[in-house]
């Protein structure tokens, strides 16, 4: 099966046909302008010179190369062939919050939303280190390994939603601890978790998981999806319209707001830095990690097809120089002829001498 780089040029190959139209049409409206401004017995006389099969096939020539040329830009390609790669970088694992309170709009769209967006970005100035994904909430579990495809890994980003997370809350020692457990444990460098959270930690063991992950050389680098103002909890009903905003068991408005000193805690103990929603950008973050210490990342391939477009590329240069070089006029062949005669008629008459 062929497989196109570039098939927007092969749209263009629909010009082909309009050329010929327009070049039959052309052809028949200058034969109808000589006959009415000539008088037919000189129109031989004025046309003869030409060998309409010649000009025929030199149109056909340069249009078929033309047609080639496009073939040859849309870049055909077939027969797979294994690519290895093997680069320098560090492991890289995001963990997302998927709770209910990352729905608030304090953060438009919303808070989730935004981290997805944001995340999206950065996971794209990734290429070349190893990114992982966990979702979490009261619980936390991996959405995707380590890997070196990054299209991959922002595809399991985009279907993380509160719907999809079993237990309620929101706890950052689970999310430390399974993040921890996709590095390589006898590594101490190259590892950085990335925490993207509202900072509304219902857990117990942080303390414990951050000590942990500081031990095993693991930089977290939280960022807060949430402003100090906070907003309220958005409840939805099955077709995923409003139908209320959380509220405690006394019926007051529950707010869910950003826990910065939590965030800047987790920065610190494991040496890493925290980020508000305000400032962050996927180009700081990247320039962060950019200054970690890197690894050699590699080793593992991918199934890529070969270009076959230089094949297209040296027919169509050969009809165009073919079509280009090819004379339609009658006059021009019978000087061809002539010299060949001339040149031959001597080593005869030697001969029979």
């Amino acid at each position: 099966m062929i497989k196109w780089g570039e098939p927007v040029f092969l749209w263009l190959l629909l010009a082909i046909p309009v050329l010929v139209a327009v070049g039959l049409v052309a052809r028949w409206l200058v034969r109808r302008r000589l006959r009415r401004a000539v008088e037919p017995e000189l129109l031989p006389v004025l046309t003869g010179s030409r060998l309409p099969g010649l000009t025929a096939a030199k149109q056909a020539l340069l249009l078929l190369g033309l047609a080639l040329l496009l073939v040859a830009a849309a870049r055909p390609r077939w027969g797979e062939k294994l690519q290895l790669y093997k680069g320098r970088g560090i492991d890289v694992v995001i963990a997302l919050d998927g709770s209910r309170s990352m729905l608030a709009e304090d953060v438009k769209p919303n808070r989730l939303d935004r981290a997805k967006a944001e995340l999206a970005a950065l996971i794209d100035d990734l290429s070349g280190n190893a990114v992982g994904i966990v979702s979490f909430a009261g619980d936390a579990h991996v959405m995707c390994p380590l890997t070196t495809d990054v299209d991959a890994a922002k595809l399991f980003l985009d279907i993380i939603e509160p719907d999809g997370m079993p237990v309620p809350g929101t706890d950052f020692g689970r999310a430390i601890d399974v993040a921890a457990s996709l590095f390589n444990p006898s590594e101490t460098k190259h590892k950085a978790l990335i925490l993207v959270t509202d900072g509304d930690d219902l857990g117990k063991n942080t303390p414990q998981a951050l000590q942990r992950a500081a031990e095993q050389g693991i930089r977290a680098f939280p960022v807060a999806i949430a402003t100090q103002e906070g907003a309220p909890i958005p409840e939805y009903d099955g077709q995923g319209n409003l139908k209320e905003y959380k509220k405690d068991k006394d019926g007051k408005l529950v707010m869910s707001r950003m826990n910065e000193r939590q965030l800047i805690l987790i920065a610190k103990a494991t040496n890493g830095r925290f980020l508000r929603v305000e400032g962050f950008s996927a180009e700081r973050l990247v320039g962060e990690l950019d200054r970690m210490r890197k690894k050699e990342i590699g080793g593992g391939g991918f199934t890529d097809y070969v270009e076959r477009y230089q094949l297209f590329l040296i027919i169509a240069f050969v009809l165009v120089l073919v079509g280009l070089g090819l004379s339609n006029r009658r006059g021009a062949w019978f000087k061809l002829r002539r010299r060949t005669t001339e040149t031959r008629r001597p080593q005869r008459e030697d001969t029979e001498g």
